[in-house]
């Protein structure tokens, strides 16, 4: 997905520390390295300072151990600092502007995709909790229309083993 068909503007400051955000700390239980963890906390940190930083990152935190705890499959995601995005991390960024929105539909229908029945629950609570941790410290996403996106496997895992992200 890029160019002007993405439905999350990475550009966007809270859209761009939300899958920064989730890179990270996903990799971060991928490899079992801390280093990872304790960049997105410098990232945060460095946007908005390290005491209004400490609420999201918790929340960050809880939100992606749901993900990696109850994902319903193996999530696609491009290393951090990478400008581009695919349908996965649109679809983890999309989770969390629902939440923010407080709409509720949008919540469901996304988080059913991502996650497994037995870890819905955790799962969006720790997004609305992410949510709410963002709107607190003024980071607002923007709405994502569903319609702009599959709700299914990212694309990418479709082409061949040439392309890797």
């Amino acid at each position: 997905m890029t160019g002007s068909a993405l439905p999350i503007d990475i550009q966007e400051r809270a859209e761009w520390l939300v899958v920064e955000g989730v890179r990270r700390y996903m990799t971060g239980f991928s490899t079992g390295d801390i280093s990872c963890w304790e960049m997105a906390w410098d990232l945060y940190a460095g946007e908005l300072g390290k005491s209004r930083a400490r609420r999201p990152v918790s929340e960050l935190s809880c939100y992606t151990r749901a993900l990696n705890t109850h994902a319903a499959r193996h999530f696609c995601l491009f290393p951090y600092e990478c400008r581009k995005l695919c349908q996965d991390e649109c679809l983890l960024a999309a989770l969390v502007a629902a939440a923010q929105a407080d709409d509720r539909e949008a919540v469901a229908r996304i988080s059913a995709v991502l996650v497994a029945q037995e870890g819905l629950e955790e799962t969006i609570f720790a997004a609305t909790e992410f949510a709410a941790s963002l709107k607190d410290c003024g980071l607002l996403l923007k709405t994502v229309d569903l319609s702009s996106m599959t709700l299914d496997e990212c694309p990418l895992k479709q082409l061949n083993s040439r392309f890797h992200h």
